[in-house]
């Protein structure tokens, strides 16, 4: 059990003295304690591992406010004195703001990370889709996706719009020509965060093919691009579309420890519908609420959560990648895919994973078996960091 410091154990000197008259107020404060005591450990993500092999860790304890669905890992063993004091200090901070949240929310306020927390069972409506018209096939080439780097471009007709740039200007060029693509014909990039696995070639890339580049105000300033996007480009804002080369874009944000990270809905000229959350650390209302009548979904699935749980990465950046603004899990993809499922569903592209953390048949699994049991025929295909995907249409 992890010792807890702060606001709620004033000191003993400042408590008012034993009286008669207090021993209501006494009861009524027993009993919000016992309220508010933390609820026992869960069972662990993974039953014990048959042929009498060791149980998989139990997993820790849950913070208060942080919302369902995640679950920090287990703690490191005893003696490792500076996780200890990192979660001692970090519960009570995470109370104190929870009350803080309550307070805003009894005076009729609504706190901004109220878009950031996980989603409750009604997500928030998307604006309804225009419709679809005729016209050439809307075409999906990933370049590659991983922590080593991460783009994406679309083709229209004649429109052609790059998302991210997480190579080298060289490596995007070299792979953009395996599958047939021409740089030259690009109308604009627009970048998701400032991660360099996400702009690492942003700004050579532009200066070589003298392109606009689009991100909002955090991502441009984070990556070193408010120059170059004042001069060619601009900024984008979450719930505000705009057209970029013949693509209307839709950015929202997303929970991530980056500036002003977004994901995306962007429609082609013909109505067709693509979504992307590349770097996503939890689902929200508001992301899940813009993730709907989709030809097309991009969907993170970064780590296996035993896998993480078991392997090499250190406990901090253990914690990263499990928190709330680190990476969705196969598991969490999966859980909240049915309330992505819709009519227009084809393709379900898992993205973003895990090379230590994950496997392809493990992602592709959790996914395709939402899948099934929602009756969607959506296809799934999964990206690889070292080589493009073939294209994918959406007619």
């Amino acid at each position: 059990m992890v010792e807890r410091h702060g606001a709620d154990h004033p000191p003993v000197g400042d408590r008012p003295p034993p009286d008669a008259a207090d021993a209501g107020g006494r009861a009524a404060q027993a009993a919000e304690a016992g309220a508010r005591a933390p609820a026992p450990p869960e069972a662990p993500l993974r039953s014990p591992h048959p042929g009498g092999g060791a149980a998989a860790p139990q997993p820790g304890p849950r913070i208060p406010g942080a919302g369902q669905g995640i679950q920090l890992l287990a703690p490191p063993p005893a003696g490792t004195t500076k996780c200890g004091t990192l979660l001692r200090v970090a519960l009570p901070l995470e109370n104190l703001f929870s009350r803080r949240r309550r307070a805003l929310e009894s005076a009729g306020q609504q706190s901004l990370l109220d878009f950031l927390a996980p989603i409750d069972p009604e997500p928030e409506p998307a604006p309804p889709p225009a419709p679809r018209r005729a016209g050439p096939p809307l075409r999906v080439g990933v370049l590659g996706s991983g922590s080593g780097g991460n783009a994406v471009v679309l083709e229209s007709g004649p429109h052609r719009l790059l998302i991210d740039a997480g190579f080298s200007c060289k490596e995007i060029v070299k792979r953009m020509q395996e599958i047939g693509f021409d740089a030259k014909t690009l109308g604009g990039i627009v970048l998701t965060h400032e991660h360099q696995d996400h702009c690492k070639g942003a700004r050579r890339f532009l200066n070589r093919f003298k392109l606009p580049v689009y991100g909002t105000p955090g991502t441009l300033a984070g990556a070193g691009l408010r120059t170059e996007a004042a001069k060619a480009g601009g900024e984008i804002r979450s719930g505000a579309p705009r057209e970029i080369a013949g693509f209307v874009v839709e950015p929202f944000l997303i929970p991530h420890d980056a500036s002003e990270p977004v994901g995306f809905v962007i429609e082609d000229p013909c109505g067709r519908r693509i979504g992307l959350v590349a770097d996503i650390g939890c689902r929200t209302s508001l992301a899940w609420g813009r993730l709907r009548d989709l030809d097309l979904l991009i969907l993170e699935t970064n780590h296996d959560l035993d896998m993480l749980r078991n392997g090499p990465y250190p406990w901090t950046l253990k914690q990263r990648v499990a928190g709330r603004h680190g990476h969705l899990s196969n598991r969490e993809a999966a859980e909240g895919l049915p309330e992505l499922v819709g009519d227009r569903l084809r393709r379900v592209v898992l993205y973003h994973l895990s090379r230590t953390n994950n496997l392809p048949a493990l992602a592709a699994a959790a996914i395709g078996e939402a899948l099934d049991r929602e009756g969607c025929p959506a296809q799934v295909t999964v990206t690889e960091q070292d080589r493009p995907t073939p294209w994918l249409e959406v007619t």
